[in-house]
């Protein structure tokens, strides 16, 4: 699999002297707990440009390993790596990119004045990744509007921002394109239900009828003759072969929308496609520990100690910790369409973007 694997996080992490005091890792959590509307990749490009403003690195060189290290140092404080790898790659390549290009006197910016340049444009603009991924949701809104049939009923799941908005645009009246009266059935999932719970009362108050089902229900919704016309749902991340990686329970309802015959849709930024190429569910590059054989009656305390029928514990160092978040991985043979800033694309067309991005 490209982008993550276990070597990546088994690097040696180099101290850099003028970062001594600076954690990108607190800096990147800092950052997500701060602006609810930061998805991670964007999270992990602001804590890197963060990182860059605190070194006093002059050259390309110097810039591009300080890049590299405390990409390296995020990676492995981060159990689940694959969004926020995806943003340090986009951003080292969008580093590059730039350094390539001529600076203001005609030179190559690897020139000690035109990188400074470069630099402090970042410096000066950190909060321009941020801003401008708040823009593709907009424009991915205005894309997606269109495939929002009037009548339709759209089954969706989980807490996604681009989701959320697409289907808040759809129900608003705009001049020269009728209103749409539209439903929506949402997939419930307990452990996150605050965060569903916010999209369908955003939902509700723009007046789009909403129904929440357990996951238990989703096949039983979707089994309805003409009930559900749509599913719809986000990615935390999209694969180098147009597959996305998404909250556990993404990869059912895409079977279960081949099953039933009905299109099966993303909405997700460009800054979430990166490298990453899984060939299957337990090829993500990361142990999710979900799947926990026991037997003899065990049970599983809440220090994560196995406690036997007799009352007796055992070790903790064989006890497996569930990650808080699962995801699960759908191929691309089961997404009809991506809504994207740059429009709508095939799975193939999203996999030559990932290439024309990052190669």
């Amino acid at each position: 699999m490209a982008g993550i694997t276990q070597n990546d996080r088994e690097l040696p992490i180099r101290n850099n002297p003028d970062l001594e005091s600076f954690d990108i890792v607190t800096a990147y959590h800092k950052l997500l707990a701060d602006d609810p509307e930061l998805t991670m990749p964007v999270a992990a490009i602001e804590a890197l440009i963060e990182a860059l403003s605190q070194s006093s690195a002059k050259t390309v060189f110097e810039t591009m390993d300080l890049i590299k290290t405390q990409s390296a140092r995020l990676r492995a404080a981060v159990r689940n790596p694959v969004a926020l790898t995806h943003g340090t790659d986009l951003f080292q390549q969008y580093l590059v990119l730039s350094l390539k290009q001529p600076g203001p006197d005609g030179k190559e910016t690897s020139s000690h004045e035109n990188f400074e340049v470069v630099r402090q444009h970042l410096m000066r603009n950190g909060r321009l990744f941020a801003s401008r991924a708040k823009q593709a949701r907009e424009h991915i809104a205005a894309v997606g509007r269109g495939y929002v049939r009037d009548g339709a009923t759209i089954l969706t799941h989980g807490g996604s921002r681009v989701v959320g908005t697409l289907l808040g645009r759809a129900a608003e009246s705009i001049p020269g394109d009728p209103l749409r009266r539209f439903q929506v059935i949402h997939v419930m999932n307990e452990a996150r239900r605050a965060e569903s719970q916010r999209v369908v009362s955003a939902l509700r108050a723009k007046g789009v009828p909403v129904a929440t089902i357990p996951e238990s229900a989703a096949a039983y919704a979707m089994g309805k003759l003409h009930l559900v016309s749509m599913v719809l749902v986000g990615a935390e991340a999209v694969t180098a072969n147009g597959g996305i990686i998404s909250r556990m329970g993404t990869y059912q309802l895409a079977l279960l929308a081949r099953a039933h015959g009905k299109d099966f849709y993303v909405a997700a930024e460009q800054h979430k496609f990166g490298k990453t190429f899984p060939l299957h569910q337990f090829d993500l590059g990361f142990d999710q520990d979900v799947i926990d054989f026991r037997a003899g009656g065990s049970s599983k305390t809440e220090e994560g100690e196995t406690q036997e029928e007799g009352g007796e514990q055992k070790e903790k160092g064989n006890a497996k910790h569930p990650i808080e978040d699962p995801v699960d991985y759908t191929p691309p043979e089961f997404i009809t369409a991506f809504f994207s800033d740059n429009g709508v694309l095939t799975p193939t067309a999203v996999a030559k973007q990932v290439i024309d991005l990052m190669y």
